[in-house]
């Protein structure tokens, strides 16, 4: 028998997504049949509606499954990213290329988890937003809190995003090329079951920018390549021999944001390719 009780950070989820992050070694399946067989209480009630809402103070009860639960150690792993900006809600930071956004030891997950000293107490981890490959540069947003987290993702659609890349092309275009995966390629690629994309490319001076509309996996890479100038660096999409690939999320714009969170309408967010 597991028995929880629910923090601020744990409301607004439902009890099976609270189930997979409170075990996060058991499979999926096997939580399923806790539903099932009756096996988990809420605040004293035997449930089988895995859609119920978590609520703050909730007395939540799990028998037969056996976990080794949260991790009860600090991550520890060397901070390679800056700091942009950070309150209570959010941590805007940059980037460097090279480092895979999860699953490694050195991922800027761990690297942000190590800089907030951050212990887990309940179902919730701070989350990026979005996310850039490990090859891209630049800013990234995390949330805090559960409920920015939650709020954040919402409305990510809305934000403003460009990014400065180098490429041999030679004027100003908008793309509007339908990108889906070619399981047989492992890659992204143009075709015509893909879904739409939209991407402004502004040259200003040497400087090449990329605004996004749409964000779909390797957009600007794809269209980019499409065009006939990819990304240097970018050998999967065939750009020319360089030491990284010439991708850097360079402005980020929060807008459309409704409620606790729209406090940060309008704040801009700028950074230079290093």
């Amino acid at each position: 028998m597991k028995v929880f009780n629910a923090t601020l950070n744990d409301e607004g989820r439902t009890l099976f997504k609270f189930l997979v992050k409170s075990f996060p070694d058991v499979p999926k399946g096997k939580l399923e049949s806790v539903f099932r067989k009756k096996d988990v209480k809420v605040n004293g009630k035997r449930l089988k509606d895995k859609r119920y809402i978590v609520k703050h103070g909730d007395e939540i009860v799990v028998y037969g499954v056996s976990s080794t639960g949260y991790s009860t150690k600090n991550i520890f792993t060397k901070i390679k990213f800056n700091i942009i900006f950070e309150d209570k809600n959010i941590l805007v930071i940059d980037k460097p290329h090279g480092y895979p956004v999860h699953d490694a030891e050195n991922s800027i997950d761990n690297q942000v988890l190590t800089y907030l000293k951050f212990m887990q107490k309940d179902s919730f981890k701070p989350s990026h937003i979005g996310r850039l490959d490990k090859v891209t540069s630049g800013l990234m947003v995390y949330g805090k809190t559960y409920e920015a987290v939650k709020e954040l993702n919402k409305y990510s659609s809305n934000f403003e995003k460009v990014y400065e890349f180098k490429s041999d092309l030679n004027r100003s275009i908008t793309t509007e090329y339908k990108i889906g995966h070619n399981e047989a390629k492992k890659k992204e690629e143009v075709m015509e079951e893909g879904k739409v994309t939209k991407t402004e490319f502004i040259i200003v001076g040497k400087h090449k920018f990329a605004k996004l509309y749409t964000g779909r996996k390797h957009q600007i890479r794809v269209s980019l390549s499409k065009l006939g100038y990819p990304i240097y660096g970018d050998y999967k999409y065939g750009g020319k021999k360089a030491d990284r690939v010439y991708l850097h999320s360079a402005q980020l714009k929060f807008q459309g944001i409704k409620g606790k969170l729209e406090y940060l309408n309008n704040q801009e967010f700028l950074s230079n390719p290093k």
